[in-house]
């Protein structure tokens, strides 16, 4: 069958499909699982952020997020956008770094926007005599005691679920995960992980460069990354803090932390994967297998705490519903 792969010196052909789907020449599992895990990594880390912007969008609010959270990991993707320039990264990465910066100031904008300053020409232009009111009524609870609102508008009112669950069978979520899925195979199509890394959270860094730039460069690529890595690792305790603090966990999208740890867990192994890392490269990728490692736990606090808050939550409207 031809092949654009070249055929190894023992003989070894690469895998067809994978070149077919991806345009990466592989040649055994280790390699395939490597670069499958990357991808994976690039994809949930392109739709990590989108379903807390959808969500704030459609509860209009943003009060469930730390803005702490939000600037110190606008922070870190600002530095790994600088981190790139300077180390001369691939233009794909570069580009990636321009989309997580820009959607991070979309997330610090509707908090601004709904949350800050909520009576602003903008908002009352945009929505006219719209207003927000929650129910007061125990009916307005579900059985599961998630509160529903009420928009009203010169079109009737509708109810909006604050925690609905993202993948539901609604057909505006049905839009959504088709948009992910489409947003996925795009990136598949512009992107290879054979040749970068997605790194902790957002950053992404090429481990094979590191051998022709010039130790000033080296080390200034090291400084960013452990600066990224502290950022990100750090961008999680004001969140944890407010959840604790308010005992409730509303107003956040799982998704959101559920892409963050999928994206961190495939990239770890992605890197432990790969059968071409060398002592050298795995010492280059210490800052990013700490910063993804550390942040998983702190993503399993968070999920600890959803967990525990949406118990409470039901026992309270259990025992409101019975008074």
């Amino acid at each position: 069958m031809d092949t654009a792969c070249p055929i190894l010196e023992n003989g070894s052909s690469a895998v067809q499909w994978i070149y077919s789907l991806f345009g990466d020449c592989v040649y055994d599992w280790q390699e395939s699982a490597s670069l499958l895990f990357g991808y994976l990594s690039i994809f949930c880390w392109l739709n990590a952020q989108l379903p807390q912007v959808i969500k704030n969008y459609r509860i209009r609010d943003a009060n469930g997020l730390s803005f702490s959270f939000l600037i110190v990991w606008l922070t870190g993707d600002v530095a790994n956008f600088i981190g790139c320039i300077i180390t001369g990264q691939l233009p794909f990465q570069i580009i990636l770094a321009i989309y997580f910066t820009i959607i991070d100031t979309i997330l610090c904008i509707q908090w601004l926007y709904y949350v800050k300053y909520t009576d602003n020409r903008i908002r009352r232009w945009f929505d006219g005599d719209d207003e927000m009111k929650p129910i007061a009524d125990t009916s307005a609870l579900l059985n599961d005691g998630e509160r529903i609102y009420t928009t009203y508008s010169t079109g009737g009112g509708k109810e909006i679920n604050e925690e609905s669950p993202l993948l539901s069978s609604s057909p505006s979520n049905k839009k959504y995960v088709s948009m992910l899925l489409f947003f996925g195979l795009v990136t598949f199509g512009v992107s290879s992980p054979s040749d970068l890394f997605t790194a902790n959270d957002t950053t992404t860094i090429s481990m094979t460069t590191t051998t022709v730039m010039d130790n000033h460069t080296i080390w200034v690529g090291r400084f960013f990354a452990w600066v990224c890595t502290f950022l990100y690792l750090s961008s999680r305790l004001p969140q944890i803090y407010q959840n604790f603090c308010r005992r409730s966990v509303e107003g956040l999208s799982m998704a959101l932390f559920f892409f963050a740890a999928m994206g961190n867990l495939t990239y770890v192994l992605s890197i432990f994967t790969n059968p071409h890392a060398t002592r050298a490269t795995m010492l280059e990728a210490v800052p990013y297998i700490i910063g993804s490692a550390g942040t998983l736990l702190f993503d399993a606090t968070i999920f600890s705490q959803y967990a525990l808050f949406a118990n409470n939550k039901k026992d309270d409207t259990a025992d409101h519903v019975q008074a």
